[in-house]
C-alpha cells in the first residue's frame, strides 16, 4: 500500500475484553457524521444513511440527532429493532416479491406509528407489497420506483417507460408514490475519486430523464433519492437530488482508503485481536472468517489480503488468509510476539459488523462501553 496506516492514534488497546471484538472509536465516528450531515445540509437535501453498515440504534440515533432524517435498511428484520428504537420513518431498499416479507416489518411500524417506504420494480413487487398493506391497512405505506443506474442488480431500465408504467400500477393499486431511488453501487469498481464522480454524474442524469418523462405523464410528485458512499464522498451532491443514502460513510474502511476516499484517520472500526501462534510463515491472530468475513471488498473491488493488523508501535502485517477462526499474518524480519494485541482494519466494513452481536465503543482514553448490534435481528 502507498500510505501507512497512522500509529499516532494508536492508544494502548483495552486488555479487559475477550478478544476478539470489534472497536469503534466514537471520535472518528462522529466526525464521519458530523461531515456528511453538513455536505447534506449544505446542499439542502436529506441525508437518509443505510444502517446497514452499523446495524446499531444508538449509532442511528447519533445520526438522527445531528439532523439525519430516516433510516434506509436492507432487509425488514434489519428495520424492526429500529422502529422499537424511535425511528419513525424508514426505507426498505430490499424487492418485496412476496407480501409475507413484510408482515412483521408492518405490524411493527403499525404499532408505532412508523412510516415504510418500499421499493419496486415490477409489478409483481408492486401486487405483493398491496397484498401486504391489505393485512395492515393502518401501516403508513408508499412505494417508490428503483432504478437501475448501473449496477444491474435491481431497478427498471431507466432508458425505458417502465417507470412511467409501474408510477400508474402503483396508483392503481392505492398506494402513494414516493418517487425514484437509485443506488451506484457500481462506483466502487470505478477505482478513483474522479472516475467515482463522473458515475455519480451519470446517476443524477439517467434519474432526472427519469423524473422529468415520469412529471410528464402526469405525476405531480417525484424526488429523487440516490446512495453509495462513494459517490456521496468523491463528488459534491449532485443538482436535483433531494435525498442521499450512504451508509458506509459512519465507519469506512480499507476499501474507502484504497478508493482515495478518506484519510486513515477516519477508519473509525477496527477488530481488536490476539497473537495466538507464530511459525516460520505466519503470525496466527484469534480473528478468522467468522469475525472478519471473507469480503475483499464490495461491487468490482479486490484487496490482496483479508485487512491489515498494526500493533501499538505502527507496525504492519497484512491479514493473507483466513481461516474460520484463525487470520494468517504475513511478516518480515520481526513477528509480532504470542500474546500481542493487534488492531485489524477490514476491507469492508458492513461485512464485517455482520458477524458479531456488540462492539465496545473506545469512548476516550482509558473508557470504553459495550453497545449492541440490534439490526442483525436477533434483539427482538
Amino acid at each position: 500500500m502507498e500510505q501507512n496506516i497512522e500509529a499516532g492514534w494508536l492508544r494502548p488497546l483495552f486488555a479487559d475484553h475477550l478478544t476478539p471484538y470489534l472497536e469503534i472509536d466514537q471520535s472518528r465516528l462522529m466526525r464521519n457524521l458530523q461531515q456528511m450531515q453538513q455536505k447534506a445540509d449544505a446542499a439542502g437535501v436529506t441525508l437518509r444513511p443505510h444502517i446497514k453498515t452499523h446495524k446499531s440504534v444508538w449509532i442511528a440515533e447519533q445520526q438522527r440527532n445531528l439532523g439525519a432524517r430516516g433510516i434506509t435498511v436492507s432487509k425488514p428484520s434489519e428495520g424492526e429493532p429500529f422502529i422499537r428504537g424511535g425511528e419513525s420513518d424508514l426505507l426498505l431498499a430490499y424487492p418485496i416479491v412476496h407480501a409475507d416479507t413484510l408482515t412483521e416489518l408492518l405490524a411493527t411500524a403499525e404499532k408505532h406509528h412508523a412510516r415504510i417506504t418500499c421499493i419496486a420494480d415490477c409489478a409483481a413487487g408492486v401486487a405483493a407489497i398491496a397484498a401486504a398493506h391489505q393485512r395492515q391497512p393502518q401501516c403508513q405505506l408508499a412505494v417508490a420506483i428503483k432504478v437501475d443506474v448501473g449496477l444491474h442488480r435491481v431497478g427498471v431500465e431507466p432508458h425505458s417507460d417502465a417507470a412511467i408504467t409501474l408510477a400508474q400500477q402503483i396508483q392503481n393499486a392505492g398506494l402513494p408514490f414516493a418517487g425514484l431511488v437509485s443506488h451506484a453501487g457500481h462506483a466502487y469498481g470505478a477505482g478513483n475519486p474522479a472516475a467515482i464522480a463522473e458515475v455519480a454524474q451519470q446517476e443524477i442524469a439517467l434519474m432526472r430523464d427519469v423524473q422529468q418523462r415520469v412529471l410528464a405523464a402526469g405525476f405531480a410528485f417525484c424526488p429523487i433519492s440516490v446512495g453509495s458512499t462513494p459517490t456521496a464522498l468523491a463528488a459534491p451532491v449532485a443538482h436535483g437530488s433531494d435525498e442521499i443514502r450512504p451508509g458506509n460513510y459512519a465507519l469506512l474502511d480499507l476499501t474507502a482508503w484504497r478508493l482515495g476516499l478518506c484519510s486513515p484517520d477516519a477508519l473509525a472500526l477496527s477488530v481488536v485481536t490476539r497473537v495466538v501462534a507464530v511459525n516460520p510463515h505466519f503470525a496466527i491472530v484469534d480473528a478468522g472468517s467468522k469475525m472478519l468475513s471473507s469480503d475483499k471488498g464490495p461491487h468490482g473491488t479486490n484487496a490482496s489480503g483479508f485487512g491489515i493488523a498494526v500493533d501499538e508501535h505502527g507496525n504492519q502485517y497484512e491479514v493473507l488468509k483466513l481461516s474460520e477462526e484463525h487470520g494468517f499474518l504475513q511478516y518480515n524480519d520481526q513477528a509480532p510476539p504470542v500474546g500481542a494485541l493487534l488492531r485489524i482494519f477490514p476491507n469492508h466494513s458492513c461485512a464485517v459488523v455482520a458477524q458479531s452481536n456488540h462492539f465496545v465503543l473506545r469512548e476516550g482514553e482509558g473508557s470504553s462501553s459495550v453497545k449492541c448490534i440490534e439490526g442483525r435481528g436477533l434483539f427482538t
